[in-house]
């Protein structure tokens, strides 16, 4: 967004009659268009249109017989189910598409083209502002058209910028409008003005203009899906739109964005305000956004024009999806969501967004003002002036929420991360890769309006750039996340920190692109860490975390830090994860398990949930002997040289009072116990030759990773909690040429653990 630099505008005060009917005029577009009721009665039709072979005086209804202008298709009203078809290969120039009429549910009417060759083009040539139009309309699909709308530039730069869409749809009757379907169009060259909300009118030029609020702003475009009243003193009902979706098309060199939604808000001089596009507060209850919109598939750019100041510009959302979308030289933002609820953007690939037309930001996502519930994963931001920006940054505007997470940011040039939210919003920063090389990390600006809360955890932050600057205002929390890189600056609030190397294992992989017009994610792989990184089971679980990675790879309850789960290595003897079982008792020689639960239960529990399940090991009564509750393994050939084992365990049983769990245990040929971890009495235990010694305290309903790595032939262990090492060289509690038998169990007092992602090798 184009952020506020000096004081914002006061209310303005009503302008005189002229002027309110000169902006009433501008808000104002033709009523509702019913569907004729003789069309109905008809059934479907097609109609074909042909600039090149047609004839207004055709009837329309065969390719021998096309009418020729879009005149002819604009005055006519179409019921549901009808086609118009434009002949491919065919242009229009400085005329309008708009036909009229609505289709209905499984009826809509269609736009495509018929005939072979380049798709039909529709030229508006600046002499029209919308090149082609739906309102006050429903159920329309279009397809397969190449749309633009370039008034020719002056020798005053900016002076032909003006009120102009290639695509546009909205309404203003007050009514909710359904089903817009917009797929395989190619806009381009649309040379729309730029009327920024906020800034300095100082700064004004031709075509960009400052401080025009809400509803004269951002409203020209590639694509644009906006909404107006008739009477702006007396707003009515609010227009909402429903189920739009805009897919595998490109939008190239608009102004002022390529994509817009805007819902309509009143705040022009004399109007009533309706907050219907704006909200207030979290649960304002006058807020009444567009539903279910899903943009998906698209190729963005704005590289050939200095104007295109947004790639997509979304506001008054309720319920959407931005995904698999290329985002490529843009200015301002690559994806803005400003004033929506419940909208993910995932699987972006945003790139060379740069500042332009009077805008100051230039970054590839932004979670914007007023907007709750959005969710921002699996995206390759790089190369960009900033990463990701958090700016719910309006004085007046306290709330937001955002999650950001799995994403790989990398090589921006100011900074990986803007904070510039205000109070009362909050912002959740978890297993993301942050490839710095600009010389701010997470930056937050004395001039920025501070105060929301932020919170980073999981994350890699790798600076290329000696000591890249970390926002350590009080409302920026940090813990447990890895730090690495040239001079890393570790914030003094950070709780939890790991500094060191991550170990990716090829940032710098060089890939062609097979389709200029797809995302490519697959570089973003090349920060995945190496399986003996630092970050390897160093993070923390973080709830309904959305259950896999960038690349895909579920996450483990103890995860990596990071965007991306390592690549374990190869488990050359043993593995189990207990996901393929059905929940219930777990059977001995189930995987070579052997169970003992004499009064007591082993089972495979739905725990974290159905698709990642562990065992659960019960005991409530002290049965069973020396072997008491247990699940184990025997290996006929002990294991000998270097074994890691490996698990994730976590007590959730509010006892740990005076009772013991071993966790795992390693035995010899002869039983006797080599190596022992235990979880009793509210800490984590492990014996160091005849030793017990306290590791650290546990925390009930928490997972942690345990890595054993033992070697036989030097007799001892070191042990690693959640990728750090915490015992080193401890000698063996009984000698052991080999490894012979591991074991998760109980018998001193009662108590339940479980255990989960087990791995020998």
């Amino acid at each position: 967004m184009q952020r506020n630099l000096p004081a914002r505008p006061r209310r303005a005060r009503r302008y005189s009659s002229a002027a309110l009917g000169v902006l009433t005029l501008l808000s104002t577009a033709v009523g509702t268009v019913l569907t004729s009721p003789a069309a109905a009665e008809e059934g479907p039709k097609t109609y074909y249109v042909s600039a090149s072979g047609g004839n207004d005086a055709n009837n329309g209804e065969s390719e021998a017989s096309p009418w020729q202008s879009l005149g002819k298709v604009t005055e006519k009203t179409f019921g549901p189910g009808d086609r118009i078809l434009l002949k491919a290969g065919d242009s229009w120039t400085g005329q309008m598409l708009w036909p009229k009429g609505s289709g209905e549910p499984g009826a809509p009417i269609r736009i495509d083209r018929y005939g072979t060759g380049v798709k039909p083009r529709v030229q508006g040539a600046g002499d029209v502002p919308d090149a082609v139009k739906l309102w006050n309309q429903q159920y329309w699909e279009i397809r397969n058209l190449d749309v633009s709308n370039k008034k020719p530039a002056t020798a005053t730069d900016g002076a032909h910028l003006g009120d102009f869409r290639g695509i546009h749809v909205g309404g203003n009757n007050g009514e909710d409008l359904r089903h817009f379907v917009i797929d395989s169009v190619d806009v381009h060259d649309v040379t729309g003005e730029l009327r920024w909300i906020w800034g300095d009118p100082a700064n004004a030029k031709p075509g960009i203009t400052f401080q025009n609020g809400w509803d004269r702003s951002k409203n020209t475009g590639g694509i644009v899906f906006n909404t107006s009243v008739r009477n702006i003193e007396a707003p009515g009902t609010p227009t909402v739109l429903h189920d739009v979706t805009l897919a595998n098309s490109t939008i190239k060199n608009t102004s002022f964005a390529g994509i817009v939604f805007k819902q309509y808000k009143g705040d022009a001089p004399g109007a009533v305000l309706t907050g219907w596009g704006a909200r207030a507060t979290a649960d304002d209850e006058r807020f009444t956004p567009f539903t279910n919109v899903n943009i998906r598939g698209n190729y963005l750019t704005q590289h050939a024009t200095k104007y295109g100041a947004n790639g997509m510009y979304l506001t008054g959302i309720r319920g959407g999806t931005v995904e698999r979308n290329l985002v490529d030289r843009v200015g301002t933002s690559g994806i803005e969501l400003f004033a929506t609820d419940k909208v993910t953007v995932q699987y972006n690939e945003v790139t060379g967004t740069q500042v332009r037309g009077g805008g100051i930001d230039a970054n590839g996502i932004d979670t914007d003002i007023a907007t709750t519930g959005s969710v921002v994963q699996y995206n390759y931001l790089h190369h960009n002036v900033e990463g990701y920006l958090a700016c719910a940054c309006e004085e007046n505007t306290h709330f937001g929420d955002a999650v950001f997470r799995y994403n790989v940011v990398a090589n921006n040039s100011e900074a990986a991360i803007h904070l510039a939210n205000v109070s009362g919003s909050t912002t959740r920063v978890y297993n993301n890769t942050f490839y710095n090389t600009g010389p701010k990390m997470v930056r937050r600006e004395d001039h920025d309006r501070v105060g929301g809360a932020a919170f980073f955890s999981n994350n890699i932050f790798y600076t290329t750039w000696s000591g890249a600057t970390m926002a350590s205002d009080p409302e920026v929390k940090y813990d447990n996340n890895l730090y690495g890189g040239t001079n890393p600056v570790v914030p003094a609030a950070e709780a939890n920190e790991v500094e060191g190397d991550p170990l990716f294992v090829d940032h710098n992989a060089s890939v062609t692109r097979t389709d200029p017009h797809k995302p490519l994610l697959s570089p973003g792989l090349g920060w995945r860490p190496a399986a003996t990184s630092p970050a390897v089971h160093a993070g923390t679980a973080v709830p309904d975390n959305g259950g896999k990675d960038y690349g895909g790879a579920k996450v483990p309850v103890v995860p990596d830090m990071g965007a991306l789960q390592h690549i374990p290595l190869a488990a050359t003897h043993f593995r189990d994860d207990f996901d393929a079982r059905p929940t219930g008792p777990l059977a001995t020689e189930a995987n070579g398990w052997t169970v003992n639960a004499t009064g007591n239960a082993v089972d495979v529990a739905d725990t974290p949930d159905s698709g990642d399940k562990s065992a659960h090991i019960v005991r409530t009564q002290d049965t069973g002997g020396t072997l008491g509750t247990n699940l184990s393994r025997t290996f006929p050939t002990p294991l000998t040289g270097t074994v890691t084992i490996e698990a994730d365990v976590m007590r959730d049983d509010g006892a740990g009072e005076r009772n013991f769990l071993g966790l795992p245990y390693l035995y010899n040929s002869a039983g006797g116990q080599v190596v022992s971890v235990g979880f009793a009495d509210g800490k984590i235990v492990a014996y160091s030759g005849s030793e017990l010694k306290t590791i650290q305290p546990y925390v009930q309903g928490t997972w942690y990773h345990v890595k054993l790595v033992v070697d036989t032939a030097a007799q001892n262990v070191d042990l690693h909690l959640n990728g750090r090492r915490v015992l080193t060289d401890a000698p063996f509690r009984t000698p052991a040429p080999g490894i012979a038998r591991m074991a998760f169990y109980g018998n001193a007092g009662n108590g339940s653990a479980y255990v989960n992602n087990v791995v020998v090798r």
